[in-house]
């Protein structure tokens, strides 16, 4: 017949391979944050298991209270390691924390001063649930969409885990728990079984986000400026073209702007790289800041950005290069000697003869060379787009 006890004994396996299984995970990973922390949280429940399964071999302080906690403590592990991935705000590690001290001050009355199997088992259970869904409903935050993505097999694996201790809790309440919790009945032994399950789930889930976040972060690297933080040349060479059929199939227009730093050389040569590095930064938050929501911004090389307008009229573009212009000329770099930059720009808009994003941006090309040619700080329009604005 399968006991309670096989069942502890099974699931100390199980741990000790999830165990090894996230060391090898920490050592593939190693520069991802919180990813060790994931290791002690397994290691702390294996510790758990080897204790609730020596029940009766060594000190039941050992076994019940210590094999409780410890199951408490790798639960605080695993957030604090979610909260290196994605960001925890102090009011999340007091909740965290709070629930810790409640676990280890019920653990020591129920399980060591005044024994209550009944007791402790519902306390025991309360915490993990709150534990657990605390850590659900931090993985599913609507604010971070990253997050939910790549943590949501993950949320899936703890929700359901909280869902057993709520059972637990309901059925510990009705039916109580045994005298000797080694004769336990089905009800307990159904619900390590399943817990052993979930855990395996968790621990597949948590390492497949490891990639999932690995992959999210190359790709971001491959499609990013590492100094500006905006798109590189190959992302809006990829993403424009798309947007370019996308409008002409709608009949929505579409225009792009080039924008060229007037005399960038003339500060690096005179301040250093450093403050030319600062000022490229400076202009890539300046043109953020001033694009709309669903714009694509992108350097292009040295002092070039473009910038992609889906869905918008000439009129609109010109109207944005000019703010954005002033605010970039509003603009004061460094500190000891402060420095000021301006910019041109070259506007044009796609036509039906319009093949993809290298012939748009040539014609932006051309409008910029305009806007050079009178002295910069100024806007231009190219002349097909020009055309088609007057019409």
């Amino acid at each position: 017949m399968l006991t309670i006890h096989t069942l502890h004994v099974e699931c100390v396996m199980l741990m000790l391979i999830y165990t090894v299984l996230t060391v090898a995970n920490s050592a593939l990973y190693r520069g991802m944050k919180g990813i060790h922390w994931f290791t002690l949280y397994n290691f702390f429940s294996l510790l758990s298991a080897v204790a609730v399964a020596l029940r009766g071999q060594i000190p039941d302080f050992l076994s019940i209270v210590g094999g409780n906690l410890f199951f408490v403590i790798a639960y605080f592990l695993l957030w604090i390691s979610l909260a290196a991935l994605f960001g925890g705000t102090r009011r999340n590690w007091w909740i965290q924390a709070a629930l810790l001290v409640i676990a280890t001050l019920t653990m020591l009355q129920w399980g060591l001063f005044h024994p209550d199997t009944t007791r402790r088992l519902i306390a025991y259970s309360i915490v993990l649930l709150l534990q657990e869904a605390h850590i659900v409903l931090f993985i599913l935050r609507k604010d971070n969409g990253t997050r939910r993505s790549v943590g949501g097999p993950l949320a899936v694996m703890i929700g359901a885990l909280a869902l057993t201790n709520l059972v637990r809790v309901l059925g510990v309440a009705q039916l109580g728990a045994p005298s000797d919790y080694l004769q336990a009945g089905a009800f307990l032994s159904w619900i390590v079984m399943i817990n052993s399950c979930l855990q395996c789930g968790a621990v597949v889930a948590y390492v497949w986000m490891t990639a999932a976040l690995l992959r999210t972060d190359l790709e971001s690297q491959a499609s990013t400026d590492p100094l500006t933080g905006v798109l590189n040349r190959r992302a809006i060479e990829r993403s424009a073209d798309q947007l370019i059929a996308a409008c002409a199939h709608a009949g929505d227009p579409l225009c792009a702007v080039v924008v060229d730093l007037d005399r960038f050389k003339s500060i690096n040569d005179e301040f250093g790289h450093h403050r030319g590095d600062e000022t490229l930064i400076a202009v890539a938050n300046a043109l953020s800041l001033g694009i709309r929501k669903g714009d694509l911004l992108a350097r292009m090389g040295g002092d070039e950005f473009a910038i992609v307008l889906p869905h918008c009229s000439v009129q609109r573009a010109r109207a944005l290069a000019e703010e954005l212009r002033k605010a970039i000329g509003a603009l004061r770099i460094g500190v000891e000697q402060p420095t000021g930059i301006t910019a041109s720009f070259g506007i044009a808009q796609a036509t039906r003869n319009t093949k993809d994003w290298d012939h748009l941006i040539l014609q932006c090309d051309k409008a910029l060379y305009a806007s050079k040619n009178e002295g910069g700080n100024a806007t231009a329009t190219s002349r097909a787009t020009a055309l088609l604005a007057d019409r």
